[in-house]
């Protein structure tokens, strides 16, 4: 026979091990705060704006304004892909702010974002330290703005609209959502362990699975008592002792006549 269980039951069940529960959904809680705070190093993100002037043709049509979106694209792979480029930018990095690193780690912490529907677009450089990031967006800026020309021919000017500053902000780890992640995972884990127990909880519940799953007679059964009454000891009252028979006046006055005869 198929086996159901009821909300009821699943809230008798939490409600049983609310203890087991909880803490898991502490332990989740620390690994978390442990994991965002000590294990995780913080990352910075600086952006340099820029924006490139193609020759302007006396009229001005919706093709080139496509086409100047669309060279974007092309200024995108010659920042992150090109190799001289890296190769500058690793050359003055190492000169002008000491910061020794690889061309492929300068293209891996590279970013170009492009505004939507813009002709301006930004390098963002990310960093173990917020100084870093803003000089390898600024170089990386400065570097492009001096090369691109010779690359493409139909480019006109590359003016830097703003240069990279030093954010003090970290933009990873997510500290609220890393906790809040931690949280959850703890309070799940801590629900699945509350019905594994309850699984593996071979001990009878319902008088029920007696008649109906293994078909016996129940012959009597023993009420729930509670610590006070499990714990209490029995103490013996104390056996009626023989009292002395009460001595009266008539019989105090007999023995004093017959000692007078």
């Amino acid at each position: 026979m198929e086996e159901t269980i009821s909300l009821k039951e699943i809230f008798d069940i939490i409600r049983k091990r609310l203890l087991t529960i909880l803490a898991c959904t502490f332990v989740g809680l620390g690994l978390a705060g442990v994991f965002t705070f000590f294990v995780v190093s913080p990352q910075y993100s600086s952006r340099a704006q820029l924006i490139v002037s193609l020759p302007q043709s006396e009229t001005t049509s919706v093709n080139d304004i496509n086409f100047n979106l669309q060279m974007l694209n092309t200024y995108k792979d010659i920042i992150l892909q090109g190799d001289g480029q890296a190769q500058e930018v690793q050359s003055r990095l190492a000169e002008q702010h000491g910061i020794k690193m690889t061309p492929g780690e300068i293209k891996a912490s590279l970013q170009v974002v492009q505004a939507q529907n813009s002709q301006l677009f930004s390098i963002q450089a990310t960093d173990g330290k917020a100084s870093n990031a803003a000089a390898i967006a600024n170089v990386t800026a400065e570097v492009f703005q001096e090369t691109v020309k010779s690359i493409l021919t139909n480019v006109d000017t590359v003016t830097i609209v703003s240069s990279a500053v030093a954010s003090p902000k970290p933009i990873s780890p997510n500290n609220q959502l890393n906790l809040a992640i931690g949280l959850i995972l703890g309070m799940m884990v801590g629900v699945g362990l509350a019905f594994v127990f309850e699984l593996f909880d071979r001990t009878v519940k319902d008088p029920r699975f007696i008649s109906e799953n293994l078909e016996l007679t129940i012959l009597g059964t023993v009420p729930l008592m509670s610590a006070k009454e499990i714990n209490a000891q029995y103490v013996p009252k104390p056996a009626n002792k023989p009292t002395a028979k009460p001595t009266t006046p008539t019989s105090e006055v007999g023995r004093r006549s017959r000692s007078k005869v």
